[in-house]
């Protein structure tokens, strides 16, 4: 079981000790009696064609099997909105889509329900469970270019900050986390030294492409702006580069150099309304059908080694994560120091955004 650094040991272990449930996987006949209305849980993702992917994949089945009606959010990697809902007592989400990153922010922040993992079991990487999270797939962020527009394509980080070189809009989403560790990596620094992040470098390098990138609040606006042609190179969730190189929109590429690897997690909340739902909702993303249908639609990684067991090469050889697409230059981000630090920099992220 993955740790996590100690900075709110105290608060957790007492928040533990007065808990009054720890959500258990299975126990869900107290949302099941004869007679009560369909109940409900509401999803926290990240919209547009990823919740359609997720919908699909996952909570269609899951509505009609468990008799649940899901509701949906695009509000999953706001740290900032989630905890201040769980801590002003007004959570309204059920179930979060949660990457490493932002799982570590959460767990700082103690907002989080314990939940009983035990009977779950196959995890490729079992050192992924927290005793707050269940892994789901493994996923990538990944440099990208339009063919037409940049011909010669990208082959690190630092063609992504050469502006003479490869000229174009680039796009980002307004997310520090990758980015910064990309502005590094293209101001020299190795992937193994990243950490601690030396911030005044990152943010220095990062105001070297400024004028030439649009950052955006989210997956789904970067996606249309790619679609339209208004960026033509950048770095983003495979999963919607995918998207648009499958759609002919425009004739898109993307590396597995310099690819940033994360674990999505599916986390409760404190306050959730219906926790038990919740729970079981997770369960039910462990199947191997739910596993593989959320590869085939996003292109990520299963979780469950029984389905990656299944896999021939050439699938292998497209997912984040697997041998066969690791390089010395892909790496992880560090969800330790993210924890530590994640507050402060997400403020002095949005300082400089906003400068």
């Amino acid at each position: 079981m993955r740790t996590y650094p100690d900075v709110t040991r105290g608060r957790r272990l007492v928040g533990a000790a007065l808990a009054t449930v720890v959500v258990a996987l299975g126990s869900l006949t107290a949302c099941s009696e004869a007679g009560s209305e369909q109940a409900s849980i509401t999803y926290a993702g990240f919209g547009g064609t990823y919740e359609e992917a997720v919908r699909a994949a996952l909570f269609d089945p899951y509505s009609t099997e468990a008799d649940v009606t899901v509701r949906y959010d695009s509000s999953g990697s706001d740290v900032a909105k989630l905890v201040q809902m769980s801590r002003s007592g007004s959570m309204t989400l059920d179930l979060i889509d949660a990457e490493d990153s932002s799982l570590a922010q959460f767990m700082a922040a103690d907002i989080l329900q314990p939940i009983d993992t035990k009977s779950l079991t196959g995890f490729a990487d079992p050192s992924a469970v927290t005793e707050y999270s269940v892994p789901w797939y493994t996923f990538s962020r990944n440099l990208f270019w339009n063919k037409d527009e940049v011909p010669g394509g990208l082959d690190s980080w630092a063609d992504l900050f050469d502006t003479q070189r490869i000229p174009g809009k680039r796009g980002l989403v307004a997310l520090p986390w990758g980015i910064l560790e990309g502005a590094l990596i293209a101001d020299g620094v190795p992937v193994d030294q990243l950490y601690p992040l030396d911030l005044n470098r990152a943010f220095a390098k990062l105001e070297t492409i400024r004028k030439d990138t649009v950052f955006f609040p989210s997956n789904g606006d970067l996606q249309n702006a790619i679609s339209q042609g208004e960026i033509v190179l950048g770095y983003g969730n495979l999963a919607r580069i995918k998207s648009i190189a499958t759609s002919g929109a425009v004739p898109l590429e993307y590396t597995w150099k310099g690819a940033v690897l994360s674990v999505q997690q599916l986390v409760v909340p404190k306050g959730a309304p219906d926790q038990a739902h919740a729970v079981e909702a997770i369960r039910y993303s462990m199947k191997p059908e739910v596993q593989k249908a959320i590869m085939d639609k996003l292109g990520y990684t299963p979780s469950q080694q029984s389905v990656l067991d299944g896999l021939d090469a050439q699938t292998r050889a497209d997912l984040p994560g697997t041998a066969e697409t690791a390089s010395a230059e892909t790496f992880r981000i560090d969800v330790d120091w993210w924890a530590k630090n994640g507050a402060d920099v997400l403020k002095r992220w949005q300082d400089w955004q906003n400068a």
